[in-house]
């Protein structure tokens, strides 16, 4: 059994925590998340390419902040779209293609969309291991 998978989870609930109460860091704890999200994926079980897109992405933001909405915002959809067409009608990728649309359509609102997206995917990601 790995450990993976709940680790992802609570490093998702650390960082959405952390972008409300400290919303000036949301560059550097989203570009953190990813790439560490990135990188679990990659040595876990069975490394799939929303490994690698996370990790490009966090990357991304690291080096040019200013796409940061946008590339927040193309990820969130892609891997949602990924995980439907894997993993079929879940809640996981529907959450994350309505919080990349969100992003787009009200992009003022980005901490708090990314904050409540992470919060959400550690708590289901914390259920389906449980």
């Amino acid at each position: 059994m790995t450990l993976i998978g709940p680790l992802m989870a609570v490093l998702a609930l650390v960082a959405g925590i952390l972008i409300l109460l400290k919303p000036r860091l949301l560059n550097y704890i989203v570009a953190i998340y990813l790439i560490a999200v990135g990188i679990l994926g990659l040595i876990g079980p069975g490394w799939t390419i929303a490994a690698v897109i996370a990790l490009v992405a966090g990357i991304v933001i690291l080096v040019a902040p200013a796409f940061l909405n946008f590339v927040i915002a193309v990820y969130l959809i892609v891997v949602g779209i990924l995980g439907l067409v894997v993993a079929g009608l879940s809640l996981t990728p529907i959450i994350a293609l309505v919080a990349g649309i969100l992003i787009l359509v009200i992009p003022r609102l980005l901490n708090y969309i990314v904050a409540i997206y992470l919060i959400l995917i550690g708590i289901v990601g914390l259920i389906a291991f449980f």
